[in-house]
């Protein structure tokens, strides 16, 4: 029977298969879709290029599951701790949330 790995994540994730704005700095702006987020990160595809510990700004509203900013649109800060490679078109990318604020509803 194999093991399963020990969860390594400090916060829970949630599914959450909802767009999201994401700034890529100096390539643009898209809409990429959220795989699952938690309260100090995400995990999305984009078919943009997006190198290691680049910074992005992120538009999106936040799970209700979430303790901090559930339910609620934020803008986040977050710096990009992995890339993946391995669909045609598209990369996963995976950033840690250095800051999120509360924007404010209209």
């Amino acid at each position: 029977m194999p093991k399963s790995k020990a969860e390594k994540r400090s916060a829970k994730r949630v599914q959450w298969n909802l767009p999201a704005s994401v700034n890529f700095g100096d390539t643009g702006r898209a809409q990429v879709e959220l795989k699952d987020i938690s309260s100090r990160g995400l995990f999305f595809f984009t078919p943009e290029k997006v190198e290691q510990t680049s910074k992005l700004e992120i538009v999106l509203m936040m799970p209700p599951e979430l303790e901090h900013f559930g339910g609620q649109w934020v803008c986040c800060q977050a710096t990009v701790v992995r890339v993946e490679k391995d669909k045609p078109g598209k990369v996963g990318v995976a950033a840690v949330i250095d800051r999120c604020e509360a924007l404010p509803q209209i």
